[in-house]
């Protein structure tokens, strides 16, 4: 597993531990490369002046959609600060929002997400840029109104789930078997799910917080991977 450190500053996450039972899969809609990211969250402030504190311990890097021989970030895990204390990943309207927060570690995953095809059979993403047709995956069923999403990456995937079996080893707490894990079987298992509102442990994704999220969606490969979560905690036993 390769993890790069880009930290940052000391005022942009809270320097508190807390004991951890839950992460959170995100993507940041956004563009291949963590280091971006991270600057961006430097930057962010409040209206007077104050640093916003909005943040995941880890990034996982991706392959750029304008230079396709731009994919050194590619399955690159990026730390931003350490996963024992926490910072804003959620942002839930719940007056529970502040310990959702404090007891998850938040995992980013470079990608815009949700695509629109044009007339001219491109594709797009929000900020109107071309999304190459090979980084694209097509849903059987649309997730919240879109058919057509950015792809993660084989190599994302993969750091994905070393980065799952890594934090497991470091907080016991965390079970890979609930969350997600349980209601895989369900078709609308990345939608709103009252169980995670109410700070039920294992892992989730931020749509299941948040009904104007699409991250994380209902990729084939990351379907995958959490089918095999059951199996990947007993090799750890």
């Amino acid at each position: 597993m390769t993890v790069k450190n880009v930290l940052l500053e000391a005022d942009e996450f809270y320097n508190e531990i807390f004991e951890k039972d839950t992460i959170y899969i995100h993507h940041t809609a956004g563009s291949h490369r963590p280091d971006w990211v991270v600057n961006g969250w430097e930057h962010d402030k409040t209206k007077a002046g104050v640093a916003l504190k909005v943040a995941t311990s880890y990034i996982i890097g991706g392959s750029s959609t304008r230079d396709l021989t731009d994919n050194a970030w590619d399955g690159i895990i990026v730390k931003t600060f350490e996963d024992k204390y926490w910072a804003h990943h959620l942002g839930t309207t719940g007056a529970n929002n502040s310990i959702l927060n404090k007891k998850s570690i938040g995992i980013e995953i470079c990608n815009y997400g949700p695509l629109v095809l044009g007339k001219d059979g491109q594709y797009f993403n929000y900020v109107n840029s071309p999304v190459p047709a090979n980084m694209v995956v097509k849903l059987n069923k649309p997730f919240r109104g879109y058919t057509y999403y950015h792809a993660y990456t084989e190599k994302q995937i993969a750091a994905l789930k070393e980065l799952l079996l890594d934090i497991i080893k470091r907080h016991p707490k965390i079970d890979l078997k609930k969350g997600l894990r349980e209601d895989i079987a369900n078709p609308d298992f990345l939608e709103l799910n009252q169980a995670a509102l109410k700070g039920y442990p294992g892992v989730w994704s931020h749509s299941n917080v948040r009904k104007d999220k699409f991250d994380v969606y209902p990729h084939p490969q990351l379907i995958a991977l959490l089918h095999s979560l059951y199996n990947l905690t007993l090799t750890l036993l």
